[in-house]
């Protein structure tokens, strides 16, 4: 029996990882959403909504993921010294997607950037009383000196922080078929997606030239210009010669 207890155990989660999310959820497995990050430095933070998660070398391997809720998402790859990869990403469930990049250091004289930090849920101011029905204000009594409490006047409130910048970088979301294809941004290279997973670099804003290549197919090549803050999606399909 307890030969019995044991294998099933061990065979649960394996075939947990065949069964589709209504399955998974009757036999109490919450459906989740995966995260492949092959980004440089290897020794960068990885951040989803604020919280650190771990190091860029704990999910960059072929059997390595980041498992997350299904929904939408801010991940930062963050590295003292670096610009920080900032992506928004809504993963439907059992979704696997690549982040690929490669953290620019900062220049001389540049001001580091700020360790992320879970951000706080907004504030919600009460309802404006009702003045409809209040009773008239007393009268008014003629300003006269402040009277002394014994305490010292309150300090100043501290002046809002100002708006983040925007992001210097843009993303490129690519979807390739077949699997083993080598992508190339910008002449550097990086390995294609399997499945349905997406390959995600982050790039600078302007004029970038993507190729692709697998041996026994045709060379695929593109050029796109993007911009700040946005993610561009490109679709790869490579035919065989």
């Amino acid at each position: 029996m307890r030969r019995h207890l044991r294998v099933t155990v061990v065979l649960l989660p394996l075939l947990a990882a065949s069964l589709p999310v209504p399955a998974l959820a009757q036999w109490g497995y919450p459906p989740e959403s995966n995260l492949r990050i092959t980004v440089k430095p290897k020794d960068a933070s990885v951040y989803v909504d604020g919280y650190f998660a771990g190091k860029v070398d704990d999910f960059d391997g072929a059997l390595q993921r980041l498992h997350v809720p299904p929904g939408h998402h801010e991940l930062v790859i963050y590295l003292e010294g670096y610009h920080s990869l900032k992506q928004q990403l809504y993963l439907s469930p059992n979704a696997t997607r690549t982040i690929a990049g490669a953290l620019e250091k900062l220049s001389p004289g540049e001001a580091p950037e700020a360790e992320p930090r879970p951000t706080e849920p907004e504030r919600m101011e009460p309802p404006p009383a009702d003045t409809s029905r209040q009773p008239p204000p007393p009268p008014q009594r003629r300003p006269g000196p402040p009277r002394s409490t014994g305490q010292p006047p309150p300090e100043p409130a501290a002046p809002r922080p100002a708006p983040a910048e925007t992001s210097q970088f843009a993303a490129l979301s690519m979807r390739v078929e077949p699997d083993g294809v080598v992508i190339r941004v910008d002449g550097e290279r990086w390995e294609g997606p399997s499945g349905d997973e997406r390959l995600i670099v982050q790039v600078r804003e302007g004029h970038h030239v993507i190729e692709a290549e697998r041996d026994g197919y045709e060379r695929f090549t593109t050029e796109v210009d993007v911009r700040a803050g946005e993610t561009v999606p490109i679709s790869i399909n490579l035919r065989k010669r």
